[in-house]
């Protein structure tokens, strides 16, 4: 009697046959990706959004109001960003010939870290100078905001990727929100 090849072999138990394995791989992996984005959402604060967003929507006529003072003076500048050295220095253009205060406020805001948001001061040197000390940080981008206190203020986008000078000035007009 012929032995069927079959019999001639002894069957390996299941764990030791590649299909089981190949068939349980895709929903492992989706599994271990899941669970990867469960942490990702809960470790992670979310900085995108104002935690008060109320308050901030009522400042802003305020904003447009410090944005046409400015406009009004005809204030404008160039602030040039050194965040290896970690300083900043502005140079204002007062056609006006108005009155400079000694210090300015500056905000540096990360469109996405707020972690990586600095607010400095100004400092006047001579003429329309101003400079300031900076932490040294690796951020590439930064919305800034040049402001006399609450009397005007100007604003620009500096990228790193454009260089290290900025052009500030007042928002204009068609960007703002209209009145209610």
């Amino acid at each position: 009697m012929a032995r069927l090849p079959q019999e001639t072999q002894q069957r390996k138990p299941w764990y030791r046959e590649p299909g089981p394995w190949l068939v349980a791989l895709g929903p492992a992996c989706v599994v271990v990706g899941s669970l990867f984005c469960v942490y990702l959402a809960f470790s992670r604060q979310d900085d995108l959004v104002t935690q008060n967003y109320y308050q901030a929507g009522l400042t802003v006529n305020q904003r447009m109001h410090e944005d046409e003072k400015a406009r009004a003076l005809g204030l404008d500048g160039q602030l040039t960003i050194d965040v290896t050295r970690g300083q900043v220095a502005l140079t204002l253009d007062n056609p006006e010939k108005q009155p400079l205060p000694p210090v300015l406020q500056l905000d540096l805001a990360h469109p996405t870290q707020e972690k990586l948001d600095q607010h400095v001061v100004l400092s006047k040197t001579e003429g329309n100078s101003y400079i300031a000390n900076i932490e040294p940080t690796k951020a590439s981008r930064w919305h800034v905001t040049v402001q006399n206190e609450e009397l005007w203020r100007m604003e620009g986008e500096w990228d790193a990727h454009s260089g290290n000078v900025v052009r500030i000035q007042p928002t204009s007009r068609a960007a703002a929100p209209a009145d209610n």
